[in-house]
């Protein structure tokens, strides 16, 4: 398996910098995980978009979905693709992206969404994906993808979760969002984590490697791997647009 980084940033893009996407493959499935802003481009630079197989889309918040749109407009009004595209998603979102369009029934020629949960599994092309729900409103899943023995586990956006660390044990990759910086307080927003929680997050699950992601800006990356090194003894890596990670 291959992970690309189609963006990383947290919260909103910035020149060069699209917000949360990933492409996960493995020569057979293309699978994007998330479509923040500037990503769907990101993806074209990387394949024809006609060749997804599938979509997961985290959770409604537009840093991760909003290019969503473009897709759905490439394939519903562009030539080269035949049949649905299969969108995994949480409960609601599929109704809150139709809302938006004002018009229900236009998405469903496109995708085929598939309404996953805490503990669901599916099969995808040659993938196997997996989720559990994530410490994070509204509704937010987090995805372990497979192939053979091969695993890359994505939090999503999350603040600290033993579900999460525990779906993504023994996974050669976790792609964990590290929003913040600095020692947890009382005033702290708890539905994002901090280096060092990403860090923690990856000690316990015993992954191979962990890649940090959904930093914001406005925060100073290498402040934040600091902080994960200082927990986490394994490999730690930045999230950067147009890394090719080898699952």
């Amino acid at each position: 398996m291959q992970l690309t980084v189609l963006g990383a940033n947290g919260t909103y893009p910035t020149t060069g910098r699209p917000a949360s996407g990933y492409l996960v493959s493995d020569g057979e499935t293309n699978l994007w995980m998330d479509a923040g802003p500037g990503t769907y481009l990101a993806l074209c630079n990387e394949l024809d978009p006609m060749e997804i197989d599938g979509v997961f889309i985290s959770h409604r918040h537009p840093d991760h979905c909003s290019d969503i749109f473009a897709l759905y407009h490439a394939v519903a009004y562009g030539p080269g693709r035949e049949g649905r595209i299969p969108v995994i998603c949480p409960d609601g979102l599929a109704e809150a992206l139709a809302e938006f369009l004002q018009h229900p029934a236009a998405l469903d020629t496109t995708f085929e969404f598939i309404t996953a949960g805490d503990g669901d599994s599916f099969r995808l092309g040659s993938m196997d994906v997996s989720t559990v729900r994530t410490n994070h409103p509204p509704p937010t899943l987090a995805p372990r993808v497979s192939v053979g023995d091969r695993s890359v586990t994505y939090t999503a956006d999350t603040g600290p979760s033993d579900a999460v660390a525990a779906h993504a044990a023994g996974s050669n990759l976790l792609l964990a969002e590290a929003t913040m910086t600095g020692r947890r307080g009382p005033g702290s927003y708890p539905h994002h984590m901090t280096g060092a929680e990403a860090g923690s997050m990856a000690a316990t699950a015993g992954v191979g490697l962990l890649v940090l992601t959904h930093i914001p800006a406005h925060e100073d990356p290498d402040r934040i791997l600091a902080e994960a090194e200082s927990e986490f003894d394994g490999r730690v890596a930045l999230a950067v647009p147009g890394a090719r990670l080898t699952v």
